[in-house]
């Protein structure tokens, strides 16, 4: 039953968006007060195995964490029930982020002042990518006891008007560098950073993020033939006079990216953009495609391999209610050997597929270029 649950789907995507720590990086000489560089890098990967248990238990005991119980069966994907479970899978993060920010180093544990910490307001949603609200927090200090951490100055759980003394026993450098970890967060504005467990925020100085949106958004894909294949895309886009806009997002020009238009390309990881999915999928980057008029590419296709031509012949839609309410203005309708297609695309581009090759980018750019305008 509790697979049921969206929050246990939710917190399971959580897991597979760790960001992974690769074999080899930086880390800034600030974060060496604490121990030397081996040291550091054992500490962080405890630390990023305690963010996949914490994800995992919030998936397997939804209930111990006071997390809202709202099942698949009875609450579509995108209703607010939905998203309310998506934001739920952070809170036991959220909490400890806004503690270890309140709070001081002293000897082996972090002390917060009460009066900081209730002080702390969740931002609104245009300044924070996620909601920062933090409720039922006596089930989280509760849960939280269970993978280690001693918490002073509360009543059963509950805040009172005492300072909050965070221990964790097992593992001083672990608290340690996470409270550095969350004031580095803090001093930068990268949430998500934090919540993904980056290794790039040990990289530099405390209040310099030196990478770019692109390398944050390059790291969510732990496969390199994935990664290679963003670098170059987004290297080929941009050097042809394309505008990057949101992470992702493609544009001719840059007044279509303040106006919000139409954009030409998209590269999203599946995962993280349509967590709605039923599995995690193993490959995740999908590329998206502006096509709307299929038979001004009919020619060219001819000339590409199969690679591409598979783009416009593997998938079928059935189309969204828009279709069967006969008031679609977006779904795209084509014939390629005699077999008629219809492409949905009033969420998504009508071509959007997975696996795309780096050798095909410029038949993605040509097609795009027939194709874009109906």
């Amino acid at each position: 039953m509790k697979n049921n649950y969206w929050v246990c789907h939710f917190a399971e995507r959580r897991q597979d968006q760790l960001i992974q720590v690769p074999l080899e990086y930086v880390i800034h000489p600030d974060f060496m007060l604490l121990a030397n560089d081996e040291e550091i890098r054992a500490a962080f990967s405890r630390l990023h195995t305690l963010y996949f248990q914490i994800y995992g238990g919030i998936a397997e005991s939804p209930e111990e964490f006071g997390m809202p119980l709202y099942s698949k069966e009875e609450y579509r994907n995108f209703s607010q029930q939905c998203r309310n479970a998506a934001q739920a899978s952070f809170r036991p993060f959220i909490l400890l982020y806004n503690l270890l920010t309140c709070g001081e180093i002293h000897d082996c544990s972090v002390h917060t002042s009460i009066k900081k910490f209730n002080a702390v307001k969740p931002r609104p949603k245009s300044e924070s990518p996620v909601d920062e609200k933090i409720t039922n927090a006596p089930f989280l200090f509760q849960k939280l006891t269970d993978y280690g951490f001693a918490f002073e100055g509360l009543k059963n759980n509950k805040i009172t008007d005492k300072d909050i003394v965070i221990s964790y026993p097992d593992d001083t450098l672990l608290l340690h560098l996470w409270k550095m970890l969350a004031d580095k967060t803090k001093n930068v504005d990268c949430m998500m950073d934090f919540l993904h467990c980056s290794f790039r925020l040990l990289q530099d100085d405390m209040h310099t993020k030196g990478y770019d949106d692109l390398i944050g958004f390059v790291d969510t894909f732990p496969v390199e033939a994935e990664k290679a294949f963003v670098y170059k895309m987004d290297e080929t886009l941009i050097s042809i006079g394309l505008f990057r806009g949101e992470m992702g997002y493609y544009y001719r020009t840059e007044g279509l990216i303040r106006q919000k238009g139409p954009y030409s390309f998209r590269i999203i990881n599946i995962n993280k953009w349509n967590p709605w999915h039923s599995e995690v999928k193993p490959e995740k980057v999908e590329l998206g495609l502006r096509i709307r008029n299929v038979y001004s590419c009919i020619e060219y296709l001819q000339t590409c391999p199969d690679s591409v031509k598979r783009i416009f012949t593997e998938k079928n839609d059935s189309g969204c209610q828009r279709r069967r309410d006969n008031a679609c203005k977006h779904g795209v309708s084509y014939e390629i050997d005699g077999q008629a297609y219809w492409r949905c695309a009033c969420c998504d581009p009508a071509f959007c597929f997975q696996q795309p090759n780096i050798e095909d980018i410029p038949h993605y750019i040509k097609l795009v270029e027939l194709g874009e305008k109906k």
